[in-house]
């Protein structure tokens, strides 16, 4: 039998299954729906994972050395040795920084990017100059808050233009 035009028949009609392939009206209380699985994170490539690593290490391990040196040197009587303990802690902020940029950058957006690890770097980086180079003009006796929030806002300028340029969208 066929549908016709103001002929409404049962879903059997509509379907014309032969009566030993009809459907089958589901149990009550059964789901027909697959129950939902929460899609697996992609995994870090294995390259990204040691250098991660690495740099956390080597965070740690700076934040030791720049730790036992701001107990044991005095930045009025030995201002080399307080440049050089600045430099550990501008090297710690880079190395800290850029491993957890790198991985943060994993979790908010899975998936392959161009610049990832350039990304990462440049703005440990820069964070890391931040604090070193504000720190050494304070133990050389110059520079302050206002010089500091300059170089915060060039900063600032100079990521902006320069990840914009790395995407193709100027």
């Amino acid at each position: 039998m066929t549908l016709r035009d103001g002929d409404r028949g049962s879903t059997t009609e509509q379907l014309e299954l032969p009566l030993h392939e009809q459907p089958t009206t589901p149990p009550v209380g059964k789901v027909l729906r697959p129950e939902a699985v929460a899609p697996t994170p992609t995994r870090i490539p294995a390259g990204d994972q040691r250098l991660i690593r690495a740099l956390g290490v080597g965070a740690l391990l700076t934040a030791l050395v720049t730790f036992g040196g701001v107990l044991t040197v005095d930045p009025v009587l030995e201002p080399t040795r307080a440049l050089a303990v600045v430099g550990s802690l501008a090297l710690s902020v880079t190395l800290g920084v850029t491993s957890l940029l790198l991985l943060r950058s994993f979790q908010r957006h899975p998936g392959a990017w161009r610049v990832r690890r350039r990304r990462s770097l440049r703005r440990g980086l820069f964070a890391g100059f931040l604090i070193g180079g504000y720190l050494a003009l304070r133990i050389a006796g110059l520079g302050g808050p206002t010089g500091l929030l300059i170089a915060v806002l060039l900063v600032v300028v100079a990521e902006v233009a320069i990840s914009r340029s790395e995407t193709d969208t100027v």
